[in-house]
């Protein structure tokens, strides 16, 4: 879905809604209601079964990245470009940005220090096995089929009737890419037909929370008070899944890393804007919350 090089300038998340407003077709009803469930429903594998790139980049062995800078670059060779939700090579432990690696001939130019684990989804970190997302009897909603699917495509298939624009490849970007997090991969334009279309990020969690955030019809808001600190780093627009209770926002995990487990206890998300370093507990909040035929 990416172009690994240079990354390209991120365009706002308002300008991205404008756009898919003054694009939107009709889409259509929401599927019936499921039948009752003959058993319980449960996460028969730990998704992702093993470790994963959370979003594009490279994949790097993090140890061999340290003290690496941009004024100091570090050499490594043989250094794989890796997608959103591909697999990580055999001693690959971390994915640094895009913009973070450049090909120098014989080797690659490692500008950025990786933490084991940066930029990486471990085994069963969206969905332990034996989660169980509904209890025989129950009709689940769109929401639990949707984290039952437990990849970005199989997501895609089920929301792609009920998108503003089409669902699938961009051949004419006119927006190659959100400067909100964890969506920052979502890329807004045309396909070869001359559509409006969208290519959803490749992690499951990011592609679901990118179709609430822009594609999605426009649900309820609501006021809520911060249940604790709400850190952001200022740059980006943060999207955080939230859960209310009682009138309190209790935020489930950060910008940089949703979790299909958080979008099953989760009442909606809460947008911090690119020129905060976040919220402080108590502060009151807006909740944008899920479409009711989501969690219906």
């Amino acid at each position: 879905m990416s172009v690994l090089s240079r990354r390209p300038a991120l365009s706002p998340l308002a300008e991205a809604r404008s756009w898919v407003a003054s694009q939107a077709r009709e889409a259509s009803a929401p599927a019936s209601t499921a039948e009752p469930l003959a058993e319980d429903l449960r996460v028969a594998d730990p998704v992702p079964a093993v470790m994963t790139a959370r979003r594009a980049g490279w994949a790097v062995p993090a140890e061999a990245t340290l003290g690496a800078s941009p004024y100091g670059p570090v050499p490594l060779a043989g250094l794989r470009r890796i997608l959103a939700g591909e697999a990580l090579p055999e001693g690959a432990d971390a994915v640094i940005p895009p913009d973070a690696a450049s090909d120098a001939g014989r080797w690659f130019e490692v500008t950025a220090t990786a933490a084991p684990g940066e930029g990486v989804v471990q085994p069963g970190a969206h969905l332990p096995a034996g989660q169980v997302l509904a209890r025989a009897g129950e009709r689940p909603p769109l929401l639990t089929r949707l984290l039952a699917a437990g990849d970005a495509a199989a997501m895609r298939a089920l929301l792609a009737p009920l998108s503003r624009v089409v669902l699938g490849p961009v051949a004419d970007p006119a927006f190659p890419g959100l400067a909100a997090r964890p969506i920052e991969e979502t890329l807004l334009g045309f396909d070869e037909a001359r559509r409006p279309a969208a290519m959803l990020p490749d992690d499951p969690a990011a592609c679901l929370l990118a179709w609430c955030a822009l594609l999605a019809p426009s649900g309820e808001r609501a006021e809520a008070t911060l249940a604790r600190k709400m850190p952001s780093q200022p740059g980006l627009a943060d999207l955080v899944l939230v859960r209310l209770e009682e009138g309190r926002a209790i935020p489930l995990t950060a910008a940089d890393q949703p979790s299909l487990a958080a979008f099953a206890r989760a009442t909606g998300w809460v947008e911090i804007p690119p020129e905060s370093e976040g919220h402080p507990d108590g502060v009151g909040v807006t909740v944008h919350l899920f479409p009711p035929f989501l969690v219906a």
